[in-house]
């Protein structure tokens, strides 16, 4: 009999998102959620994270202290834009994998893009003031 993986869920929109938790629980039925809207970091991050297998982070920042304290995590997954708040160099020097999938926002960018360049186009800044 194998054991359950367990998955931890740092990010507080993740958390919050009705779609996002009931497909998790489909495939990990005893996710943990940041149900309490905690800002985690440092000690407290590493607290929630302990006993997990998984984690899927957003804002919280991890380093090489918090990865050091916690040798049950094999897999981070990083839920939003950018890496900046993981240090790589400690996830590789822990042996621990990252998750992500790049470009899944491209197309809100692109429309975000335009909508400014439109806006300046006919001095909507300008008019508002």
């Amino acid at each position: 009999m194998s054991r359950e993986i367990k998955v931890a869920v740092c990010s507080r929109s993740f958390s919050a998102n009705p779609v996002l938790r009931a497909e998790l629980l489909a495939r990990y039925p005893s996710a943990t959620f940041n149900d309490a809207g905690l800002q985690l970091r440092g000690d407290s991050l590493v607290e929630f994270l302990k006993g997990h297998d998984k984690a899927i982070t957003a804002l919280e920042v991890i380093d090489d202290y918090v990865l050091g304290q916690l040798p049950e995590l094999k897999v981070l997954s990083k839920y939003g834009v950018g890496l900046d708040m993981i240090d790589m160099a400690a996830m590789r020097a822990h042996g621990k994998r990252l998750g992500w999938t790049g470009g899944v926002n491209r197309r809100s960018v692109s429309e975000l893009v335009i909508s400014f360049a439109i806006a300046m186009l006919r001095h909507v800044p300008a008019a508002n003031r």
